[in-house]
């Protein structure tokens, strides 16, 4: 086959592909085409606030333009509303877990990265996202990601709608040429409202290009370049308390760039031996690279905690049950707590693209709720994680 066949060829599969997704989208989120949310109910908001549902009610009637008798749920914008309400009637920092500035509380970041593709680490990413997202927090997803799975994740189509203008490869591109990007301006809205999202695609190319020209100049001013990230979350003002940051599965800068940025690693992984072969090489990388950034530098990487995540579980595979036994007896606590379980019910949620967060099961509640339960417990034990980083007061 000639290459002007090739190109033809391969345009044409892409093309099928696109517009498979792109119907997707439209069709699961129709009339408006864009994903949305789903309402809680008023038990649903008395667990994630950790008040009574009587409390809602009373705040229900408040909202002038609801007839409470006709209310049984809520949005989460008014959950939000809630959240302050709460706080500012008891101080209760569970209610509202704001960063505190003024206690020298900085902007969080947790990246999520392994070489392997196949560990669950953009399901891990954005269900991390959204966890913190209803209890409380202000966060920013930042998709690395060329595959953008986590930006198609939020409904937006990557081919048409991530580009250079809208893409971390729009902060480094300006960085490179000496223009002032406000960094708040590639940082969308989502449908979640306290996540921001700054999309990921084909386009993330450029930003590597970009880059490695400033890595290869040799410029006093242009080695900096693995400070890229971090100099654009300083940037972000103080618009979020953390930022979530999903990145290839591979060795590439804009992985480099993200461990520079990490106040915490979580490294997804499979329970079989492949999988943790290839965690194991990818930690060998890490302690080569952090090894001579230090003697190139004189200092590491200000990373202040970093866990594995075992992905997948299935209770009843044996070989998995001794492999989980095995990596918790040697690395003890550098391993999470607990694992995000597989499950059918992931399939289920998954074919609405829709997360666990967002999912709400009409049959097999139990199922759900296991499931449920194990991303809850390994989410919030990254949310300790934070927390004791940010002073532990907590």
């Amino acid at each position: 086959m000639s290459d002007v066949d090739l190109v033809g060829t391969y345009r044409r599969i892409s093309e099928v592909l696109r517009s498979a997704q792109r119907a997707a989208i439209e069709v699961e989120n129709a009339p408006d085409k864009r994903k949305r949310l789903r309402t809680f109910s008023f038990h649903e908001a008395a667990a994630l606030l950790g008040t009574k549902p009587r409390q809602i009610t009373a705040f229900i009637k408040r909202l002038d333009h609801v007839e409470t008798s006709a209310r049984t749920r809520l949005t989460m914008e008014e959950l939000l509303e809630l959240r302050q309400s709460l706080h500012a009637g008891s101080g209760r920092l569970s209610a509202l877990p704001w960063r505190r500035s003024e206690l020298g509380e900085h902007l969080a970041t947790v990246v999520f990265t392994n070489f392997k593709g196949g560990s669950a680490k953009t399901t891990s990413s954005v269900h991390f996202a959204q966890y913190l997202a209803r209890v409380g927090y202000r966060v920013l997803l930042i998709d690395l990601d060329s595959q953008a799975s986590a930006t198609a994740q939020f409904g937006i189509d990557p081919s048409r709608e991530v580009g250079l203008e809208n893409s971390f490869a729009a902060w480094t591109m300006a960085r490179e040429e000496g223009r002032d990007l406000p960094a708040a301006s590639i940082c969308q809205k989502t449908y979640w409202p306290s996540i921001d999202l700054v999309p990921g695609g084909a386009v993330l190319a450029q930003a590597e290009e970009s880059l490695g020209r400033r890595s290869a100049n040799g410029k006093v001013e242009d080695i900096l370049y693995f400070d890229e990230l971090t100099c654009f979350l300083n940037s972000v003002g103080d618009s979020y308390d953390i930022a979530v940051v999903d990145t290839r599965p591979d060795v590439n800068i804009l992985m480099t760039i993200a461990l520079h940025a990490a106040t915490g690693l979580v490294v997804p992984t499979r329970a079989t031996m492949t999988d943790l072969a290839s965690t194991g090489e990818f930690f060998a990388h890490l302690a080569s690279y952090v090894a001579d950034f230090r003697d190139a530098f004189g200092s590491g990487l200000d990373t202040r905690f970093t866990k594995v995540m075992v992905t997948a579980y299935d209770p009843t595979d044996r070989s998995q049950e001794a492999l989980v036994s095995l990596i918790r007896e040697r690395f003890g606590d550098a391993v999470l707590p607990g694992e995000f379980l597989h499950s059918r019910i992931l399939g289920t949620a998954g074919f609405g693209k829709e997360t666990l967060y967002e999912y709400e099961p009409s049959t097999d509640r139990a199922a759900y709720n296991r499931v449920l339960a194990s991303a809850n417990g390994i989410n919030q034990a990254i949310e300790q994680e934070l927390q004791r980083v940010w002073g532990g007061g907590r």
